[in-house]
């Protein structure tokens, strides 16, 4: 969690996998290409507003980057992505945060 006078980010979801992207030939060479993929979501708070960053890496280049302004939004966007369990608990910790925040 960073945190200034002004902006604190924080943290809610990150996770990684994975991914082979080539096979060199036949199933069961020794030689394959992978790639890690990561995605985040942050909750930024600049003392008068609570916002959302979502991004998507492949290594280490961000292939998407999307800010959310509004919870709404935000749902539709992760409902496409996330599982209903991992959706209920980041609307806990969503929930926690703006509490915290005393929003």
């Amino acid at each position: 969690m960073s945190k200034s006078a002004e902006n604190q980010t924080y943290p809610l979801y990150q996770n990684s996998w994975v991914v082979r992207q080539s096979d060199p030939g036949e199933e069961g060479a020794r030689n394959h290409l992978f790639e890690t993929v990561y995605v985040q979501l942050d909750a930024h708070y600049n003392d008068t507003a609570l916002s959302f960053h979502f991004s998507r890496k492949v290594e280490d280049k961000v292939e998407f980057s999307q800010q959310f302004d509004d919870l709404e939004t935000l749902f539709k966007f992760l409902g496409e992505s996330l599982d209903p369990v991992s959706l209920g608990l980041l609307g806990v910790k969503i929930g926690e945060l703006n509490v915290q925040l005393g929003k």
